[in-house]
């Protein structure tokens, strides 16, 4: 055999590879679209459940709690949990893709991953800061106007510190974690162009 004819050989069985893979991949992003929207679905189902807990753990306190601040705090909470249901209803809600296969699976399938990767890098704005004013005048409203019986107040003071640093630490954590969770579909989405990339090179071909 001639070393030209091997080396086309070679390309062609590459080139049938590289194909079939690519087929594989294109069937299975229908599945993977589907999974991503049941795992949308139960995110937001406990976030709902979440809220509603919140909710009612507020009322409570907006209810028993002495003192204006802590009274405003626990108001301003819920209403923070309204508004973070609405954003995450409006912004992060499953979308269903495209019931085919092909070009606007695979687009409708992107798009979906750019605006859930949006919503978890945005997360700071519309799940973090809407608690920061209720949660820091519940703690004000500690400091100044409630004293817990049976401590002393320098004792309840440093306890309400401590537990303003572990709110903070709580509240970095969350951020953290959907920053990761940004770059994780960021990777997704990175593959996926290249998938698309791949398609149209061997559809040039």
């Amino acid at each position: 055999m001639a070393p030209d004819q091997s080396r086309d050989d070679a390309a062609s069985i590459w080139r049938k590879q590289q194909t079939e893979d690519l087929a594989v991949t294109l069937a299975n992003i229908h599945e993977t679209a589907q999974k991503l929207q049941s795992q949308i679905r139960r995110r937001n189902t406990r976030e709902y459940a979440a809220a509603v807990a919140t909710i009612l753990v507020f009322g409570l306190y907006l209810w028993i709690c002495p003192g204006w601040m802590m009274k405003t705090g626990s108001a301003l909470s819920i209403v923070a949990t309204l508004f973070v249901v609405w954003q995450l209803h409006k912004r992060g809600a499953a979308q269903e893709p495209a019931a085919h296969y092909g070009k606007p699976l695979v687009e409708a399938h992107r798009a979906e991953l750019m605006r859930q990767r949006d919503l978890l890098k945005s997360v700071g704005v519309w799940y973090l800061a809407p608690f920061v004013p209720g949660t820091m005048l519940m703690m004000l409203g500690r400091y100044f106007q409630v004293h817990m019986p049976g401590r002393t107040l320098a004792w309840d003071h440093q306890i309400i510190l401590m537990a303003a640093i572990v709110v903070a630490l709580v509240f970095g954590i969350v951020w953290l974690l959907n920053a990761w969770g940004a770059e994780r579909l960021q990777r997704r989405i990175d593959e996926l162009d290249h998938l698309r990339s791949r398609s149209q090179r061997d559809g040039d071909e």
